[in-house]
């Protein structure tokens, strides 16, 4: 899902379906362990429990479209306003019921007067 070099002062922000409760979570939390070749899981753990979006943007944009047809509603979260730096091992906030019909994705900011980074 996202793969980079690991820079421990990196915040990560995860979005993830409780499938227990049957709604989104988002969590922003730093890696706390130099342990290799262990596995951590930072989601709530269940069945059904899956990773929906992670990125270690700064000041994540979460775009959300819920609906179909003439009920399309579209959102965008500010998480870094929304969501405090928590412990890995916390459940999260909650972000929204789950639905069949909702698409996200992080939106990116473009500065156009800043080069891209060739490495991070």
């Amino acid at each position: 899902m996202l793969i980079k070099k690991f820079i421990p002062e990196k915040i990560i922000t995860a979005v993830y379906l409780d499938n227990d409760k049957m709604q989104f979570n988002v969590k922003r939390f730093k890696i706390e362990t130099s342990s290799l070749k262990a596995k951590f899981l930072f989601i709530k753990e269940g069945e059904g429990n899956r990773l929906y979006h992670a990125t270690t943007e700064a000041e994540p944009l979460l775009a959300v479209q819920t609906g179909r047809g003439n009920q399309v509603r579209k959102v965008k979260f500010k998480i870094a306003k929304m969501v405090d730096i928590m412990g890995w091992k916390a459940v999260g906030t909650k972000l929204m019921d789950y639905s069949k019909s909702i698409e996200m994705e992080w939106e990116q900011k473009q500065d156009e007067n800043q080069q891209p980074e060739l490495f991070e």
